[in-house]
């Protein structure tokens, strides 16, 4: 097998990019209709048959496995028409999942490098696990906009589909690829123990290299990676769910009104319409416009009304300090909570911080804890309950401590 020359590889894609174009929309090409577009699109001197032997021996096409003379893109090229054309591909649980193992695996081979005091292995290590790491992130993102672009061809299709195939769909598009989804990456999923094991994996090797600046460096590297992709798929994450079940909601309230006129319907084909009692039910009421104002009570108290002037509102009472709740900004709160660290239950934390808070302030604060790129946020211990007078909230307590480098610099 020869060996791929990358300059040359692009050099071709950009020389013959409407070809290529062409093959990704078609699918596949019998070679004659794509030779035949080589030479009407090429503006280059090489021959058809040359620059289609050149467009193989550098993986730009292939043969397509079920059909002879015919050809399609390699798959790395049908990937880069997709993520700029943004046809990404749903990924399901399923499709996930492998990448976690593989993580998994790399992160216990690296738990016994460090065990061991293998820098070499280390080092070694340190390297598939940042391509894990990538491949994760780069999925998170494709489901996304898979999700989302669905989404959106969805809302623009009205006339394609009726009311109740286009609720099933979308249904379908939350049964199979975002609630699933959840179990994996919310707290206590597969995501999250993972990559907390991970991170502690990583600061365990760190504390063992201190001697070495440059595999410490790595090492630092690996861990602000691990902290975005978190970041990352998670956000990704939530902004799937939220665009999906809105689509949803919308839908599920255009499924319920079409299935309740249809009832209707069917029973005024069946019954009447006498048999839906909208007279006796809605006592539809009637007036009469006359000329000259019969009602003359309400006539003297018209009379009464002009020129009423009314006395001034009462004035509004300032606040004293026992009133006014503590508001604290985003980065107010993250810096209060740096100072504070380590924070061994955040919620509790927030609880006793924002005074006289309400449930949603106290969420929000919560995920901008948890989503702070300066803080370290670890799901641990059991369930607890926390008291907001008329809502109680049940959660797994966080622990919040800072980062090493963030607390050398603090």
């Amino acid at each position: 097998m020869s060996v791929l020359d990358i300059r040359a590889f692009f050099r071709l894609a950009h020389q013959h990019f409407e070809t290529l174009e062409a093959l990704f929309d078609a699918g596949g090409m019998r070679e004659a209709q794509l030779r035949s577009h080589l030479d009407e699109s090429s503006s280059h001197t090489a021959s058809a048959s040359y620059v289609f032997q050149q467009l193989q021996s550098h993986r730009l096409i292939e043969p397509l496995p079920e059909e002879t003379a015919s050809f399609e893109l390699t798959p790395q090229v049908r990937d880069l028409f997709r993520t700029f054309r943004r046809k990404q591909a749903l990924s399901t649980p399923r499709a996930i999942q492998p990448y976690l193992d593989r993580l998994q695996e790399l992160s216990e081979r690296l738990r016994h490098h460090t065990e061991q005091s293998s820098g070499t292995g280390v080092h070694r290590g340190l390297e598939p696990i940042d391509t894990e790491i990538e491949k994760i992130r780069t999925l998170s993102r494709s489901n996304r906009e898979a999700v989302l672009n669905r989404v959106t061809k969805f809302r623009a299709g009205t006339a394609t589909h009726s009311v109740r195939e286009r609720f099933a769909i979308i249904n379908n598009l939350l049964e199979d690829y975002v609630t699933p989804l959840q179990d994996i990456i919310q707290n206590r999923g597969a995501f999250e123990q993972l990559f907390s094991q991970l991170r502690a994996t990583l600061e365990e090797a760190q504390s063992v290299f201190t001697d070495d600046p440059s595999l410490a460096q790595d090492l630092k590297s690996t861990r602000a990676r691990l902290r975005r992709v978190r970041q990352s798929v998670v956000e990704n994450f939530e902004v799937t769910r939220r665009e999906a079940m809105r689509l949803y909601e919308e839908q599920k309230v255009n499924s319920d009104i079409l299935e309740g006129a249809s009832s209707l319907l069917n029973r005024v084909h069946h019954e009447g319409p006498e048999s839906l009692g909208l007279v006796d039910e809605m006592r539809l009421g009637s007036f009469t416009m006359r000329t000259v104002f019969q009602n003359e009570g309400l006539r003297a108290y018209l009379h009464k009304m002009v020129g009423y002037e009314p006395p001034d509102p009462d004035p509004i009472q300032e606040p004293t300090a026992m009133q006014a709740p503590s508001l604290l900004g985003k980065e107010a709160l993250v810096t209060e909570a740096r100072s504070a660290c380590p924070i061994s239950d955040a919620m509790g934390w927030l609880v006793e911080t924002l005074e006289q808070t309400s449930p949603p302030r106290a969420l929000r604060a919560y995920r901008y804890l948890l989503r702070s790129p300066v803080l370290n946020t670890t799901f641990r211990g059991t369930r607890r309950e926390y008291d907001f007078g008329a809502t109680v909230l049940t959660a797994v307590p966080v622990q919040v401590d800072v980062e090493d480098n963030e607390s050398a610099h603090s």
